[in-house]
């Protein structure tokens, strides 16, 4: 699991976010995410990769590894760490974000459970055309390509690599946090979670609705 620096993330929510608070919603995405996999079946174990010292904190206390994020972005940060994995015998990774605060470890397992045996990658795409989640056998067999239009790109390449390819529609894997809008869908859906309780103590749900009341007026 990536985790960026958690001070200050998620600069597109700060319309109505302070960054104090979209600090500490990124913190409790984290929470729910580590939580999601350290409950799912079919994990070997959980790796954090980060040099955010509080989300190398929180993996300690959630009993992940930690392996360090190495320079030149997120593609080659999770190169190196995949490639790390393989090297301790790993038979397969599962790439998973920080900021999908509705993971469940149902849908983690549900995910596991759908992958093809031998090599394949099974994939979790974003609405914006991103990547979720990949799962991938061996753990070299695609190399990480994120980044706007990243789960076609995936998909195109790990079929020309040859792998039995999946793509799973699962709500809660599917709806990562980087908008209002998606801050507002999250509301909606009424999940449980240190996310919500951050959302609700926060009192979002009246910031954005001033915010579309606002848009509303603006656009008579």
């Amino acid at each position: 699991m990536p985790v960026k620096r958690l001070q200050g993330a998620k600069q597109r929510l700060s319309p109505v976010l302070e960054e104090r608070e979209r600090t500490g919603l990124a913190r409790a995405m984290v929470l729910d995410v580590l939580l999601a996999l350290r409950h799912a079946w079919g994990l070997a174990g959980v790796a954090v990769v980060s040099e955010d010292p509080e989300a190398r904190g929180l993996a300690r206390e959630h009993g992940a590894a930690l392996i360090p994020e190495a320079q030149g972005g997120l593609n080659p940060a999770l190169a190196a760490a995949l490639g790390t994995l393989a090297d301790y015998g790993a038979h397969g990774a599962l790439i998973l974000h920080g900021d999908l605060p509705l993971a469940t470890a149902e849908e983690v397992t549900a995910m596991i459970d759908a992958h093809p045996d031998g090599a394949g990658a099974t994939f979790v795409s974003a609405r914006d055309g991103g990547t979720n989640a990949m799962l991938i056998t061996p753990t070299d067999a695609l190399p990480p390509s994120y980044g706007q239009g990243s789960f076609d790109r995936h998909r195109t390449e790990a079929e020309r690599r040859g792998l039995a390819v999946r793509a799973l529609d699962l709500p809660g894997l599917g709806l990562d946090i980087d908008t209002p809008e998606d801050l507002a869908t999250l509301l909606a859906r009424g999940a449980r979670g240190h996310t919500m309780e951050y959302l609700l103590a926060t009192d979002v749900a009246t910031r954005l609705h001033r915010i579309s009341v606002q848009s509303l007026e603006d656009n008579r």
